[in-house]
């Protein structure tokens, strides 16, 4: 399930616009500025530090090393090519093209990470 977001100056808004995190430094942080998570050289990490994930070029994968989707273009699919997300021109999309949120100051990558790994 997704969650409408607006990635904006690395700010994680919901669509009312109110703050529930921030992208600072590779770390992934609540509104309260308690660190969530890490997004640093290809490894996406919890609050502990633990290795929940990697990313290379355009694919994402799990802990083990198994692709768990990859970005094609502006498209985010899973591994088995099902399309989940789109994003394109700073804009966020679900599968069916609504818009659920905005990114300014963020890389493509980075927004795929999300759906797969904070919503998807």
């Amino acid at each position: 399930m997704f969650v409408s977001i607006q990635l904006d100056a690395q700010q994680l808004k919901n669509s009312s616009g109110s703050i529930l995190g921030y992208i600072e430094n590779g770390r992934v942080k609540t509104k309260s500025g308690s660190i969530w998570g890490y997004i640093e050289d290809g490894r996406v990490k919890n609050s502990s530090g633990s290795i929940i994930g990697y990313y290379d070029d355009e694919r994402i994968k799990n802990r083990s090393g198994s692709i768990i989707g990859y970005f094609d273009g502006n498209r985010a699919k899973n591994s088995s090519g099902s399309i989940i997300g789109y994003v394109d021109d700073g804009r966020v999309k679900n599968k069916s093209g609504s818009i659920i949120g905005y990114y300014n100051s963020v890389r493509k990558i980075e927004v795929a990470l999300f759906f797969f790994y904070f919503f998807y």
